[in-house]
């Protein structure tokens, strides 16, 4: 079984769609979608035909491209490193970029099928995602018309919003309340974001915005520690407990995931070797990492030699992460990201290099994880891993050339850190920069704050391995709700709570085609309105 053009065109359609997609939901909100199981479902119902078998096949290699190229947004960093630095004024050059996206991804890809016969065969981890989709494949294909049909109402909404202002952005309350963002946005993806985090999730989200927006804000501004009631001069405090949160409820699983990574250093070995991967992945490899080097050294300035230095720390990250993504079906590599460029910056490697080789973990993390999920999807349908490989690989090159055009249109139309594209994942990286440059960069009590939030998440991350698991709230969802305005986490608890009722409505897997659709359509729509702004304002 090989890639047909009709597979190929297929998957860049939908991969065009989940990297751009990506883009603007990971600026918007900090979460990106995989999209396993919405590419498979499409594919399977836009190609049609070839009997069950066939047609699930095709669908998994059209899937393997397309999420290849929906992962470009974070294996680049758009969502958090770059941004990030541009967020202290140092924008990285659009070549490196590109040089270090398709690096990492490449790196990624590599040592996902480095890993595959180990974690997929010997061990058996699960990968729920890519055992959803090929459930949904080898069951029955389902429809597109659910998706299809939420694009188009989220497209018209979104285009009746950015574009002639006939719909508000977001229901505010009145008074102070609507100036510190009390009120729901007017947004089917943070909508579908909800519908797709779950319940426990967005509250998580939720009770996060009300400590910070209806609790710690009001403070600030009556202490005099903020001076303005606006997003921007309240987020760059607030961002520092959300940041203490969410990184030290990370800091705990990560401890237990590094822990068993030892065991997948031996599967590098596989790489070249008679039975593994081939000779093939070991020049994949090393082209990717020298891209990978060249790339972070002109975008972030990390040296050479230390650029080098820090595949090690990649490595570590990718095992880690993808162990998670194989037990958990969560994938921490922004987490991993930042634990890298926390001890790169404790090294004194300076706020730009510490950034990059944390970038260079998370990007080569989040790739390998979804390349995983796509394998263990075509594992479970007869999909040839060789095949698989060839359209992931596509998938780097040509997921490069969709997300980096759409994040310099978005950040040229909308800025970064702003209530239009508040960025919270960039917030976090520029965080932790800063505190490389001094921890006198940080507001007046952010730096207790931060400590304070470190606490708290290891608390709430380790009790709720006992017996309150399941009853307790997400530190990372917590801390998320520092970070984001709080109209956007009362958008997203509308979708947790409209979940119900449409997954009984739409049936198995309708849920997460009717999601994708919204998000895919606002996404369409948004960066339409971009482009026509900054055609007018050219």
């Amino acid at each position: 079984m090989s890639l047909t053009p009709s597979t190929v065109l297929t998957g860049v359609a939908l991969g065009v769609l989940l990297a751009a997609g990506n883009v603007y939901m990971g600026l918007r909100t900090g979460f990106w979608e995989i999209g396993v199981v919405t590419a498979s479902v499409l594919a399977a119902a836009l190609l049609g035909g070839g009997g069950r078998r066939g047609r699930a096949v095709d669908a998994t290699l059209a899937q393997s491209l397309a999420t290849s190229m929906g992962a470009i947004p974070a294996a680049a960093g758009l969502l958090g490193a770059v941004p990030g630095l541009a967020l202290l004024g140092r924008p990285p050059p659009a070549w490196a970029v590109v040089l270090l996206g398709a690096g990492a991804a490449g790196l990624g890809v590599a040592l996902a099928h480095a890993l595959r016969r180990r974690l997929l065969e010997d061990e058996a981890l699960p990968f729920p995602s890519g055992v959803a989709a090929a459930e949904l494949l080898a069951t029955r294909g389902r429809s597109a018309r659910p998706l299809l049909a939420s694009g188009l109402v989220s497209a018209a909404v979104t285009a009746l919003r950015d574009g002639p202002g006939t719909i508000p952005a977001a229901l505010l309350a009145p008074g102070t309340a609507g100036a510190l963002g009390a009120g729901i946005a007017i947004s089917p993806m943070l909508v579908a974001v909800g519908a797709l985090v779950g319940v426990a999730g967005a509250a998580s989200i939720g009770l996060g915005a009300l400590v910070a927006w209806a609790g710690i804000a009001p403070a600030l501004l009556r202490s005099g520690a903020v001076a303005g009631a606006g997003f921007g001069e309240l987020s760059a405090w607030l961002l520092w407990p959300g940041v203490g949160l969410m990184l030290g409820g990370a800091a705990v699983a990560l401890v237990r995931d590094l822990a068993a990574a030892g065991g997948g250093l031996l599967d590098l070995a596989s790489l070249g070797r008679r039975g593994g991967p081939g000779w093939a992945w070991a020049a994949v490899a090393i082209a990717a990492a020298v891209a990978t080097v060249a790339g972070v050294h002109g975008a972030f300035g990390l040296g050479v030699a230390a650029a080098v230095l820090a595949l090690v720390p990649a490595v570590l990250a990718t095992i880690a992460c993808a162990r998670s993504a194989g037990r958990t079906d969560v994938a921490p590599a922004g987490e991993l990201g930042q634990a890298v460029q926390a001890a790169a910056g404790a090294a004194g490697a300076g706020a730009g290099p510490a950034a990059g080789a944390g970038a260079v973990a998370a990007g080569a993390a989040a790739q390998a994880s979804v390349a995983l999920w796509s394998l263990r999807a075509g594992a479970r349908v007869g999909a040839p891993p060789a095949a698989q490989a060839r359209a992931q690989l596509a998938g780097v090159l040509l997921g490069s050339a969709v997300a980096i055009p759409v994040y310099a249109l978005l950040v040229g139309a909308r800025g970064l850190g702003t209530a239009a594209l508040p960025a919270p994942t960039a917030l976090r990286w520029r965080a932790l920069a800063e505190v490389a440059s001094g921890a006198s960069a940080l507001p007046r009590g952010a730096a207790v704050a931060a400590i304070a939030g470190v606490a708290l998440g290891v608390a709430l991350e380790l009790l709720a391995r006992g017996r309150l698991a399941g009853r307790l709230p997400s530190a990372g969802a917590l801390g998320l709700g520092f970070v984001v305005p709080a109209h956007y986490a009362a958008a997203i608890a509308l979708g947790a709570l409209l979940a119900g009722p449409v997954r009984r409505r739409a049936g198995e897997g309708g849920l997460e085609g009717v999601a994708a659709g919204a998000i895919a359509g606002e996404s369409v729509a948004a960066l339409a309105a971009s482009a026509v702004a900054a055609l007018r304002g050219g």
